[in-house]
């Protein structure tokens, strides 16, 4: 037998979706945090980039004159500088490709999480309307059924009825406006998650 569903099970839920669009607009704040961090960290990760690009340009340098001066066999060159020196300035080349690849996937993937956090917020805010109309409507109708129970003038309820449909179609638009922001939401969650994996795959033991 199926439990009998109550007006108080649907105010209920209406407060349990407020509980849930506070829960909501707490993770957004904390991953807009956490964004902020990830775009600092892609920005010190560009500047050490830089800065080994400058680096291997002098290692370049010094690598043209050692290679000037090897060839003078007085000269206090070994050949083992040199392909120490051509090695080191192959990886750094290989590192440096890598990371700035690394930098762009992590300043796509935080450029993306802000328009997921922006979608967040805008599902809270949706679904706050529904919990506020949801709350609305079953007040209504509690009081239309209370007010038929004290049999007033059938007139009267009709027009109280007419109300009803009106905060009734209120919060269907409410709840079709909701459903178009958790479907946005979604969409771009997928994508969010799609970048993770770009990211992932631009992660290797040179980053």
């Amino acid at each position: 037998m199926s439990p009998i569903i109550t007006h108080e099970d649907e105010l209920e839920l209406a407060s349990m979706e407020k509980e849930l669009v506070n829960q909501i607009k707490k993770l957004a704040k904390a991953q807009s945090a956490l964004i902020d961090s990830q775009k600092k960290y892609a920005d010190n990760l560009r500047k050490a980039n830089l800065a080994r690009d400058m680096s291997n340009r002098t290692f370049r340098d010094v690598l043209k004159q050692m290679q000037t001066l090897v060839r003078e066999r007085r000269s206090n060159i070994k050949d083992e500088e040199v392909n120490y020196f051509q090695d080191i300035i192959h990886k750094n080349d290989e590192y440096i490709n890598i990371n700035n690849k690394y930098i762009d996937s992590i300043k796509d993937l935080a450029v993306k999480k802000d328009y997921l956090v922006e979608k967040k917020y805008e599902f809270a805010s949706a679904l706050s309307e529904v919990a506020n109309k949801r709350s609305v409507v079953i007040k209504k109708a509690l009081s239309v059924e209370k007010k038929k129970n004290d049999l007033i003038e059938g007139e009267k309820i009709k027009i109280l009825e007419s109300e009803l449909n009106d905060l009734q179609r209120d919060f269907d638009r409410a709840r079709d406006v909701l459903l178009k922001k958790i479907s946005q939401f979604l969409d771009v969650k997928n994508e969010v998650d799609e970048l993770w994996v770009n990211l992932k795959n631009s992660v290797n033991k040179s980053s």
